[in-house]
């Protein structure tokens, strides 16, 4: 059913990390250039887990706040939230927590943690997620697992509170 909510990920790290592991279905190998759903490394000496993160509601899609200004004030936004979300075709509110501890992405993204923190005895994490600009996004290191189609960013937001915002035009102006 998970699969239905959200397709599985697979990426490439945007940077080379030291001394990286590749998940290769729980079997830690080392990084050997292959696409994959989570990675362990070191980015200047400091342990990571490496993994595409998933949204935490089913019917939030993508998620952007202009230039990454998290105390900005959105006028049309319940509170003044200063982020914006796209939620899937005909859905009006961000829906239901869902099992995504069940999910191959989230089931790697943990796998990663606990292997960085067994290896090094503390982890951070990192990756890509389903937000406008993200960097791996951007730089086509994303794709469908089982189809390999690369995920790209939708032309047009629809922001479930303010409507359609044609993001890339919108980070270009000044705040």
């Amino acid at each position: 059913m998970n699969k239905l909510i959200f397709q599985t990920y697979e990426f490439r790290p945007i940077k080379q990390y030291m001394d990286c592991l590749r998940y290769a279905d729980g079997n830690w190998i080392p990084d050997d250039g292959e696409y994959d759903l989570a990675f362990v490394g070191k980015d200047d000496g400091f342990p990571m887990g490496i993994y595409f993160h998933l949204p935490y509601y089913t019917n939030i899609i993508w998620s952007w706040c202009k230039k990454g200004n998290w105390r900005a004030n959105v006028i049309k936004h319940p509170r003044g939230n200063a982020w914006h979300y796209m939620l899937r075709p005909g859905k009006k509110t961000w829906g239901n927590s869902w099992a995504r501890d069940m999910h191959p992405n989230i089931i790697a993204e943990n796998k990663a943690m606990d292997k960085c923190c067994s290896m090094y005895s503390c982890a951070n994490g990192i990756g890509g997620e389903f937000e406008i600009n993200d960097p791996y996004i951007k730089n086509g290191l994303v794709r469908n697992k089982e189809t390999k189609e690369v995920l790209v960013f939708p032309k047009i937001f629809k922001c479930m509170y303010c409507g359609n915002i044609d993001w890339e035009k919108a980070e270009k102006m000044t705040d």
